[in-house]
């Protein structure tokens, strides 16, 4: 039997998890399906593509050399899907905050556009609160939200982007001098988000106890955050790369410093969310495997 699609797209699979059941349920086949197809592709190319004596299972040389070719025809064959998909397929809503630009840009061009096509795709500038929100309603198909929802009965996520937390600051002798700062650093300041404060990680609970006055900011609003901290009374807890961001996008003569926190230094993480029950639809079942290709770990910045 000549190889085929699926068992591209079940070795890629395997590579990813290293675990046949792991493999069989983001494929939704049976187990013994994917050793099946992994058995098939081994005979017809005549080598050994796994080291089954490790748990879990590691690529052998073979298995390396395919990997990447592997890649490009199941990426070939999404992009030929979505040439000819009808242009009357219901749009995809995705909701999104603040990203490093370039990540941003790279998710939706390798990951979501080549899965639903740019005509089908929607954006809606939401905060994470917003976006789950949306989701159980089923008012948006994907979120990309800072929170991480333990035991969530209808909804998954993938991590895909962790960032590390650092504070802005007004540019004033004040702060200007720290190079680290601490909790007592930041009293008689007011705290400017655009960052839902439930997604906070508990190690700045020290800091926003010393911030009882709290200005939320509209995601959706451009350069919001930013007029708020050049106004010289407010502070914000953002990620290192917030320069980077979209919505934190910063013209000239901006007044605002970034310090990094004193240890420990938190992290925020981008999840991909979505319903448990919506995942087999198409094209979300797409964008979803193109995003396990593409996100085994979530990128560190």
């Amino acid at each position: 039997m000549k190889p085929q699609l699926v068992h591209m797209q079940v070795f890629l699979a395997f590579a990813r998890t290293g675990s046949v059941t792991a493999a069989a349920r983001q494929l939704h086949l049976a187990p013994s399906r994917v050793s099946e197809r992994v058995r098939e592709l081994e005979s017809e190319l005549g080598v050994s593509l796994f080291d089954r004596s490790t748990r879990p299972a590691t690529l052998t040389a073979a298995g390396q050399a395919l990997l990447p070719r592997a890649r490009a025809i199941v990426t070939e064959f999404d992009l030929v899907d979505t040439m000819f998909r009808t242009a009357h397929a219901p749009p995809i809503r995705v909701g999104v905050r603040s990203l490093p630009a370039d990540f941003r840009e790279s998710l939706l061009a390798r990951t979501i556009r080549p899965a639903v096509g740019r005509s089908s795709l929607s954006l809606r500038p939401l905060d994470s609160r917003q976006q789950v929100e949306s989701l159980r309603s089923r008012d948006i198909e994907l979120g990309l939200v800072w929170h991480q929802l333990r035991e969530d009965e209808d909804l998954e996520q993938l991590p895909l982007l962790e960032e590390r937390f650092v504070i802005a600051l007004p540019d004033t002798p004040r702060f200007h001098r720290l190079d680290r700062v601490r909790p007592a650093d930041i009293v008689g300041l007011r705290l400017a988000t655009n960052i839902d404060p439930w997604t906070f990680p508990d190690v700045l609970h020290p800091y926003l106890a010393m911030l009882p006055l709290v200005d939320q900011v509209n995601a959706a609003v451009e350069d919001g955050l930013l007029m708020l901290l050049s106004d010289g009374t407010h502070c914000s807890f953002v990620p290192a790369s917030w320069h980077d961001h979209s919505h934190f996008s910063a013209p000239h003569g901006e007044r605002v410093v970034l310090r990094p926190l004193h240890d420990p230094q938190p992290t925020i993480v981008t999840y991909l969310t979505w319903r448990r029950d919506r995942r087999d639809e198409t094209p979300i079942d797409r964008v979803l495997d193109r995003a396990h290709r593409q996100f085994p770990q979530p990128i560190r910045r």
